[in-house]
């Protein structure tokens, strides 16, 4: 466990590392406008993209081990192409984001879908060395593409971060293709009768989980175009920096929760799986507040020297955050633990409250506070969605606990040591 736990950090780890230096070199070169519209064009992907997981994402990890994985292919395939057609029409219609963007939009959106659907087959399996690879590929490519065309003076608009994401997602979803081959191979020929069934089988899980992940990320990003309405695109590129930052802190939460997932999934001992659940939560926890006193002891100027200028408010926008992102480390691993047992529907519940908050608290706060009032919005929605995953998690029978004791930290560390005395 703890080796798993440790080689999905490192991943976790270098990920965040590319993701900031990703945000600084488009800070510097675009400016907080250009990042602004950056922010928002990622946005629209990664919102698109849980909307193509309705149909494979958290539900392939889930039936991976139940169905043929070919089923599970041509049953998700089919209905991300569906998505990204009707997505494409509906962008042109409505006004989110600049026209010339959309196309790029729905096809990169398309491509993380698919480069999705073989990563969860990756991790049901258990398969966690492709599916980190898989994740980091995405990050060093972007980042060695933007390098290339902002040094090299080809392109410092935001076309190059588009240019950067099709080659990040076109190498990537080639190598996808390799990591699940011999999976597919070594199954029988598909059997079409059984496409409907699978597809229902996708669509019950996956529904559930991704409306979870939609009001999440709804919840979590709405305030950029609150924001963007009130404020304009600077402020936008300003704050997303913030936000950015500061959610590294959930790396050890979410390096957590994936051998967390892969092990409920494939357990049937609840009792089992509620224990370790409330092991790992004292534990992100613990290292999550330890994280974030570091980084709000950052001053404002090292912001500035990393972004710009532009950028001096973060260390201000961090101490709105902190309260909030700290208690959001709850969430992330007790709602994989009702993932893993196939009740998304607490995470949805959870994120549709917490979306409900935030709308109310950003028509409130952003008009009031400006940038200050978005992170405000951002905490109290944290709060109230790990409030609600709380309280069903106690309804399981679980206890709630904050940090591990001091006789459970010398026994972990013991655990440790001996761990790295035997890899060196």
């Amino acid at each position: 466990m703890l080796r798993k736990i440790l080689g999905n950090f490192g991943v976790r780890l270098l990920t965040a590392v590319l993701n900031l230096l990703i945000a600084v070199i488009v800070s510097q070169y675009i400016g907080a406008s250009g990042k602004g519209e950056q922010s928002l064009v990622l946005t629209m992907i990664a919102l698109i993209t849980i909307f193509d997981n309705m149909v494979g994402g958290a539900s392939i990890v889930y039936l991976a081990n139940k169905l043929q994985i070919k089923e599970l292919f041509i049953a998700s395939y089919l209905w991300t192409i569906f998505v990204g057609v009707l997505t494409f029409f509906l962008l042109v219609f409505v006004d989110l984001i600049p026209t010339k963007f959309i196309l790029s939009v729905v096809l990169l959106s398309t491509m993380s879908s698919v480069i999705s659907i073989h990563s969860s087959v990756l991790l049901g399996k258990e398969n966690l060395r492709h599916f980190n690879l898989l994740s980091f590929l995405i990050p060093v490519l972007t980042f060695g593409s933007l390098c290339v065309q902002f040094l090299l003076n080809w392109d410092r608009t935001v076309d190059a971060y588009v240019n950067a994401l099709f080659f990040a997602y076109g190498f990537t979803l080639l190598q996808s293709i390799l990591f699940i081959r011999p999976t597919v191979k070594s199954e029988v020929a598909h059997d079409w009768s059984q496409t409907w069934p699978t597809f229902k089988s996708l669509i019950y899980y996956g529904f559930q989980n991704q409306l979870a992940h939609v009001f999440q990320l709804l919840s979590f990003r709405i305030s950029y175009f609150f924001l963007e309405k009130d404020c304009g695109t600077a402020q936008v590129g300003i704050y997303s920096n913030a936000v950015s930052v500061i959610e590294s802190i959930w790396m050890i939460s979410t390096s957590i929760s994936l051998w967390q997932y892969a092990t409920i999934s494939n357990s049937k001992d609840v009792n089992y799986t509620k224990k370790i659940t409330e092991q790992l939560t004292k534990y992100g926890l613990l290292i999550a507040f330890v994280g974030l006193f570091i980084l709000v002891m950052i001053p404002s100027a090292f912001f500035s020297w990393l972004f710009g200028k532009e950028f001096n408010e973060l260390n201000q926008l961090f101490w709105y955050l902190a309260p909030g992102i700290w208690v959001f480390n709850y969430a992330l691993i007790i709602g994989h633990y009702f993932s893993g047992h196939g009740k998304y529907y607490v995470n949805a519940v959870a994120s549709g409250i917490g979306l409900i908050v935030t709308c109310i608290a950003a028509y409130y706060f952003i008009p009031l506070l400006k940038i200050q009032g978005a992170a405000v919005t951002a905490s109290i929605s944290y709060f109230v969605t790990s409030l609600v995953v709380i309280l069903y998690f106690r309804k399981e029978g679980a206890t709630f606990v904050v940090f591990p004791s001091i006789s459970e930290l010398k026994s972990n560390l013991g655990q440790l040591k001996h761990h790295l005395s035997k890899r060196s």
